[in-house]
């Protein structure tokens, strides 16, 4: 299991985040259209965040970012499938769960409310991490 990062850590990921996903220098012009979520995702994870990607700064908080399912209901998922293609699933299942934290990111970023939110939701995770 990767290891838990800081508090301090945790706020400069996302205020990083928060930054790159404001900055209007990253986003394509006003005619392109995402189809989904992933697609987003796509386009933005190797955009510039600080000093890494934001691909790598996702990596990085991956145990903290809000999945809509449960370790439990998620190995129960996963022990449904094939031996063969549960890493797979897994890693399918996670990338589509930072993309949609992406979307929510955009979202949130200019709400004050709403960001404070998600960085309660994402240290209630960290802290969960740490016990």
């Amino acid at each position: 299991m990767k290891e838990t990062i800081s508090w301090n850590d945790l706020c400069g990921y996302l205020d990083s985040l928060r930054d790159t996903m404001t900055d209007g220098r990253n986003f394509p012009p006003s005619h392109v259209l995402f189809f989904d979520s992933r697609s987003f995702y796509y386009y933005f994870s190797k955009c510039p965040c600080g000093k890494e990607t934001v691909e790598e700064v996702l990596i990085q908080m991956e145990n903290c970012i809000p999945l809509a399912i449960t370790d439990e209901s998620l190995q129960l998922f996963l022990s449904a499938c094939k031996k063969e293609d549960s890493p797979y699933l897994a890693h399918s299942f996670l990338e589509s769960s930072k993309a949609d934290f992406l979307l929510l990111i955009r979202h949130a970023a200019k709400d004050d409310g709403k960001w404070h939110a998600v960085m309660t939701l994402c240290e209630g995770l960290r802290q969960k991490n740490l016990s």
